[in-house]
């Protein structure tokens, strides 16, 4: 029932075991045509925007997974194995250069008529994905560590969009990246620029705000006595704390902690965000938990769902959520400010 959000779980969870560094961000690092685009970016920097390179020419770039990989100059035939990089490639105007996605890619509902290429239990059709013919395959931080080798030792061009640590800031950085890999660096730089903007408006309401609420967020309540909420080292965590609220379990060590009904209700939340709610969880069945009634947000009635795409995956509907939260948290803070 919550499957996306237990992939998610465990793979942040072998990652910690692992004790894996966080990812570089996705740059530029070589060029194969010098004159077209500045040589030698440094590690780390915003990849170059309003690039022109032959289409004959490859770019060589350092993926978020450190890997370097050599690329087309820009891609016409694109793989897309996660829900974040099929809307990137979305957002920056290549949908119909989209030739396949995985299982989970349902936004813009345009993405519903692609064929299929798997995902569901952290593997992808390869033959099908060779068949396609490709010029570059688009993985996440989620994707498997194994499928991004297997497909690479095939001969596709792989490019690890994101990470299990992403951020707000890394996001837009993802955005920015594969604008230019399809060759559509200036445009993408706008629609970036556009996306700062609503992320700043928010942080400047916010830090004119007195008080933080203090909030519970559940990500998966199949054990409803031991439900998976939310703490430092995950997107959802830099999400509510930038919307101004206060997560009660911010001094968890895991990014995904499973806790127990005592915490919560020790914890005392006065917001109860939800994004399981389309996978079965209820508001009604939250507050009916036993020893729940005594918790300032159930006793107040605040216990909000939220729609999990717009705060689970790291592409640009997050300012969406970003937003969303910020007003759920601060009602009446952003009148006029933001878009409804």
């Amino acid at each position: 029932m919550f499957f996306r959000h237990l992939r998610l779980i465990a793979m942040a969870c072998v990652l910690a075991a692992c004790g894996a560094a966080a990812s570089p961000a996705p740059t530029p690092s070589a060029v194969p045509a010098p004159s077209a685009i500045p040589a030698s970016p440094t590690a780390g920097a915003t990849p170059t925007t309003g690039a022109t390179v032959a289409p004959e020419a490859g770019i060589s770039i350092t993926d978020a997974a450190g890997r370097t990989v050599v690329v087309p100059a820009s891609a016409r035939r694109i793989v897309s194995l996660a829900p974040s990089t099929s809307e990137i490639v979305a957002f920056v105007g290549a949908i119909d250069r989209l030739v396949a996605v995985d299982d989970f890619s349902d936004y813009p509902p345009a993405l519903q008529n692609l064929p299929r290429v798997g995902g569901s239990d952290f593997t992808y059709d390869a033959e099908a994905i060779v068949a396609l013919e490709p010029d570059l395959v688009l993985a996440a931080g989620i994707t498997s560590p194994d499928a991004v080798g297997q497909l690479a030792d095939l001969g596709l061009t792989v490019v690890v969009v994101g990470s299990l640590e992403a951020s707000l800031d890394s996001i837009l950085t993802d955005i920015t990246l594969v604008g230019s890999l399809v060759g559509a660096a200036d445009s993408t730089a706008e629609a970036v620029a556009a996306l700062r903007e609503r992320v700043a408006t928010v942080q400047r309401a916010i830090a004119a705000v007195e008080g933080r609420p203090r909030v519970y967020w559940e990500i998966d309540a199949t054990d409803p006595q031991r439900p998976y909420s939310i703490a430092p080292g995950s997107f959802m965590h830099e999400l509510l704390t930038t919307a101004g609220g206060e997560n009660i379990f911010a001094d968890a060590t895991n990014p995904y902690p499973q806790v127990s009904a005592e915490q919560i209700v020790d914890g005392d939340p006065q917001i109860i965000v939800m994004s399981n709610a389309a996978y079965g969880t209820t508001v009604e069945s939250l507050r009916g938990r036993t020893g729940w009634q005594d918790i300032t947000a159930v006793r107040d009635q605040q216990v909000f769902p939220i729609d999990d795409d717009l705060v689970s995956r790291p592409g640009p509907r997050a300012v969406d959520g970003l937003e969303v939260l910020a007003r759920l948290l601060h009602p009446g803070q952003f009148d006029g400010q933001m878009a409804p």
